[in-house]
């Protein structure tokens, strides 16, 4: 029974995170419903600077390709790897300065899915956390590139 639970929680936690990143990032370029208002003179400094430089085209592009991957079960783990960042600002930024408590809620949610998701991943990126290493051009046996695939 356990086993299901696991199976079926990460399977669960995949397609909501997929989803709402998914639709997230095509709010950004087809509005569906506004975004949330700052409560605080800091979290609007931060809005407008990070409009004025263009990181929200960036992290919404982020958004709506890998929320497609985690969706189409398709580079699960790069696709948790490159939403990290994303998820991790959205959370540092709107928790101690949208006053909504269903914002708050939200992506406190989204932040726990995620970690959920990269524990049960793991194991993918385990060997990235080697001490000591040796180089592997992938020039001198380009094979194991396809078989990664």
């Amino acid at each position: 029974m356990r086993g299901v639970i696991e199976k079926y929680g990460v399977v669960f936690c995949r397609y909501y995170l997929g989803g709402f990143n998914l639709v997230s990032g095509l709010n950004y370029f087809i509005l569906f419903w506004p975004q949330p208002k700052m409560g605080a003179a800091a979290g609007n400094a931060f809005v407008l600077a990070a409009t004025d430089l263009n990181l929200f085209t960036y992290a919404k592009i982020i958004e709506l390709t890998a929320g497609a991957c985690l969706l189409l079960n398709r580079f699960v783990p790069l696709a948790l790897t490159l939403l990290m960042p994303v998820t991790l600002m959205i959370f540092l930024t709107n928790v101690p300065w949208v006053p909504l408590p269903h914002i708050q809620l939200s992506v406190t949610r989204n932040l726990v899915m995620h970690l959920i998701l990269l524990a049960a991943y793991a194991n993918y990126f385990l060997p990235l956390l080697k001490a000591k290493t040796a180089p592997q051009p992938i020039w001198k046996r380009p094979s194991r590139l396809m078989r990664a695939l």
